[in-house]
């Protein structure tokens, strides 16, 4: 009886904690459309800046990083850092993408 309560209360919380992480993620994601994928893969590293933190999704970029505008896109800008293109979130400079 025991053994029966005890893998009905783990089934239970195991499943509780794998819906509360796929929530959890889906809030996180953010797709980004074709043609802000494609203009932004294809703008030249000759501005690439310095950056001394780690470039990590959902990190804010800090004020002195240049954000640049993706054309007829509001919602997405974008930044070279260390050679690496990154999509930001313009109003909260959000790191939305890092294209390897």
């Amino acid at each position: 009886m025991k053994a029966t309560l005890f893998a009905v209360t783990l089934a239970t919380t195991l499943a509780a904690a794998s819906l509360f992480a796929a929530t959890a993620r889906a809030e996180d994601v953010i797709v980004v459309p074709g043609e802000v994928d494609t203009y932004v893969a294809e703008q030249p590293f000759d501005d690439s800046v310095t950056y001394d933190g780690d470039i990590v999704v959902g990190d804010t970029l800090p004020d002195d990083v240049v954000i640049r505008e993706v054309p007829e896109h509001d919602d997405y800008n974008y930044a070279i850092i260390k050679r690496q293109r990154i999509v930001v979130e313009p109003r909260t400079r959000k790191i939305i993408k890092i294209y390897q």
